[in-house]
């Protein structure tokens, strides 16, 4: 490619690189055509962009096809060489739509001019911010007309980049300056006028100042006399810095406010030109007037503190960073027998145990090291020579300025303690034999119901290892079916306080559940606050199982009375066939009573034969004339919990009190209704009193004989339960008052509720 020219391509003999990679390449293809037959505004073009050394490029043709020089090369990146001949919008497609209005324009015949143009340019496989100052220009062939465009670019992005940089580093000195800690102020010219003043000296003369531009002696009148102003003219004069500490200024920074005495830390610094020569001063320094304050009111204190400390119950230490303890006090001293000449400086540890001297010592020194709280316990020699325990806490002290200044402790004899604890110790081995011992399951939970502790037996009968069971672990050892009955009780009681048990199905470490009862009372603080929690679980497994057969055996029972009671009822039916009228009302009147009789069997079936509720008993007897939208009853008492023989007894006259009002009393009726209500008499022996009455039934007129059923109620709570029964005919309903004693024989059992 460097021996002869072909005919034609003279105009590219000098273009470089890329003047020989046109020469090579294939443009049979190409929109442009061979090179030989290009049109010589073309040619000219071409050749005046080869020679150039600046970036450039050529866009020829209605596709625009891409020619550039080897100028240009470096901005191309990885698209070189490929992009040779190929159409403008294919090379640079993705900067196409930032820079087609601009095309546009150049093949319009305007001229254009762009300076650092921000461009998102993938010429080395990925996206990269690129800024570029260009021309793009109109270029005519030979019809006068624009058959392309011509650039000449160069890419600025690292000095766009350099000047974004050094500005955003100007404005960091800046905000430096302005939110420095120590105040600042520049001063130019001879009348030190103020430049640049920083928050921080704003703060220190007065915010609500306007102070730029404007000489020192006007800005800050009442500096005068001060001493201020010389300063700052010898400064200027000779060049020499001026440095003070603690030097006091006046002030006036509220306006109409009087002077305020500040303390400050001061430097002025001169400011010279590249000839040496004066040209400002720049001032800086620090209030440090709170400081110098607080230094007054720490002398103060110290003094305060070693009196306090003098005459405190503990004993009270001091030492210098070096650990070199400086001050004890005067319980110190008492305690130890020591004196200051024996016990300052490392003297102290004389008093410390010899079995504990040494490792103590260690811990202090490794805390004054590392500036770190420390607290140890170690036995400490008193003035007797009987050694007791002691804590020893200390915290190091730092300056305002963030100095380490030693550390300051405290001895607190706990020798009683000790021997409380030593006693609870024996206290906690002594309930864990007790507890290992017992064959129930033992537990203590926090407040917040983890457990804590579990006795031996609890692990031999779960299987369970103690990491499994504590916390919430101990719950995989209880059944499914009763954890969601008693995870809510043991929440309520632990807010409630009131005591937990009841009873649930424990797994044996075999698989099987066993049926325990369990109780847990809370131990609370002096404050009230429970603290933890006691609880046992005792086997009932056995127990469960006897009530198991023992409910079969009842319920057997029952039916066979039921049975029993058909078989009366059979049999009594059948007599009265014989000696009459089988629909005699005394055959209805019996099977009735029979009836309520087995009602009330039920309810005693459902609790065992145990007792039964008031309220239940009387809502079985009076259930079938509930069903009848015209009875009405009133029906209200505390809760009680009757025996099988007063729950029987009461069942049989409600009975027969509800089968007369519904024949003639107020069940007779729509408007009738009857109250049934009873009450608790507290005497030696309990007793219930019941009332029935009925009301807004028909007019009532007393019998002229006594039934069976009066002779049936007093019968059965007047003989039987040596209760008092009274029925009273009054006209606007029947009053019926029993008046029962719940004795140990007769009465009542507490209701309970379980878990």
């Amino acid at each position: 490619m460097h021996g002869k020219l072909t005919p034609g391509l003279d105009f590219l003999s000098d273009g470089g690189e890329m003047g020989a990679l046109m020469r090579a390449h294939d443009w049979s293809t190409s929109p442009l055509g061979l090179p030989e037959r290009w049109p010589q505004s073309l040619r000219t073009v071409v050749s005046l962009m080869l020679t150039s050394k600046f970036p450039m490029f050529i866009a020829w043709g209605p596709e625009l096809a891409f020619l550039y020089n080897d100028g240009y090369r470096p901005i191309f990146g990885a698209k070189h060489p490929h992009a040779l001949g190929l159409p403008f919008r294919q090379v640079w497609s993705e900067i196409w739509a930032d820079i087609e209005p601009l095309v546009k324009k150049a093949l319009a015949g305007e001229a254009t001019y762009h300076e650092d143009l921000h461009l998102v340019m993938e010429r080395n496989g990925y996206p990269e911010d690129t800024w570029y100052t260009f021309s793009y220009s109109p270029v005519r062939d030979e019809t006068g007309g624009i058959a392309g465009m011509f650039c000449a670019c160069t890419e600025t992005t690292q000095e766009v980049r350099s000047r974004a940089a050094l500005k955003e580093e100007q404005d960091r000195l800046r905000e430096l300056f302005k939110q420095a800690p120590s105040f600042m102020a520049m001063l130019s010219g001879r009348d030190h006028v103020f430049e640049l003043v920083n928050d921080a000296y704003l703060q220190l003369v007065g915010h609500r100042r306007d102070i730029i531009g404007k000489p020192v002696r006007e800005a800050l009148p009442e500096v005068e006399g001060q001493g201020f102003f010389e300063l700052l003219d010898r400064v200027y004069a000779t060049g020499e810095p001026f440095t003070g500490s603690s030097v006091r200024v006046g002030l006036q920074r509220k306006p109409g406010s009087p002077v305020e005495e500040r303390v400050v830390d001061l430097v002025y610094q001169p400011v010279t030109d590249r000839e040496g020569n004066v040209r400002g001063i720049f001032a800086e320094g620090y209030d440090v007037t709170e400081r110098v304050q607080a230094e007054k009111s720490l002398r103060e204190s110290e003094a305060r503190f070693r009196n306090l400390a003098d005459h405190a119950p503990v004993m009270v230490w001091v030492t210098e960073p070096d650990a070199i303890c400086t001050y004890l006090s005067r319980s110190w001293y008492e305690f130890t027998g020591q004196t200051p000449e024996t016990g300052l400086g490392f003297g102290w540890l004389g008093a410390v145990h010899p079995d504990d001297r040494a490792w103590s010592a260690e811990v202090f020194r490794d805390a004054n090291a590392k500036r770190e709280p420390f607290r140890l316990e170690y036995r400490l020699r008193r003035a007797d020579g009987t050694y007791r325990w002691a804590i020893d806490a200390a915290a190091p002290r730092f300056g305002s300025d963030g100095s380490f200044l030693g550390f300051v402790g405290s001895v607190l004899d706990i020798g009683d303690r000790k021997e409380v604890e030593e006693r609870l110790r024996e206290s906690e081995a002594a309930f864990r034999t007790v507890t290992n011992a017992t064959p129930a399951l033992v537990w203590v939970s926090s407040n917040d119901g983890n457990i804590v502790y579990l006795n031996e037996r609890w692990y031999e009968f779960t299987g369970q290892r103690m990491d499994e069971a504590v916390g919430s672990g101990w719950t995989a050892a209880i059944h499914p079916d009763d954890l969601g009955r008693i995870l809510p009780y043991w929440q309520r009681c632990r807010e409630t306080g009131e005591i937990y048990e009841g009873e649930a199905r424990y797994r044996r470490h075999d698989g099987e559940y066993c049926w325990h009862a369990f109780r847990a009372v809370p131990q609370t603080g002096s404050d009230g606050t429970i603290e933890r929690w006691f609880g046992i679980c005792v086997d009932i497994n056995e127990r469960k199982r006897w009530e198991e057969h023992q409910r079969l055996l009842i319920n057997e029972l029952n039916h066979r009375v039921k049975n029993t009671l058909a078989i009366v009822q059979a049999m009594a039916a059948q007599s009265l066939r014989q000696v009459g009228d089988g629909s005699r009302p005394e055959l209805q009147a019996f099977q009735d009573r029979l009836f309520a009789l087995a009602r009330a069997h039920d309810v005693l079936t459902r609790e065992n034969w145990e007792g039964a509720e008031l309220r239940e008993i009387i809502h079985e007897v009076v259930e079938p004339y509930l069903r009848q939208s015209t009875r009405h009853f009133e029906i209200e008492g505390p809760r009680l919990r009757l025996i099988p023989r007063t729950a029987l007894a009461i069942a049989m006259a409600i009975h027969e009190l509800a089968t007369n009002a519904a024949k003639y009393g107020a069940l007779s009726v729509p408007s009738g209704c009857v109250v049934i209500a009873w009450t608790l008499v507290p005497d030696a022996t309990p007793r219930l009193v019941l009332r029935w009455q009925e009301q807004n039934g028909p007019p009532v007129a007393p019998p002229t004989r006594r039934g069976f059923g009066t002779r049936l109620i007093e019968r059965s709570l007047a003989q039987d339960l040596g209760g008092e029964v009274r029925l009273t005919y009054d006209l606007a309903g029947v009053v019926c008052v029993m008046d029962v004693p719940l004795s140990d024989e007769g009465g009542m059992l507490e209701h309970q509720s379980s878990h």
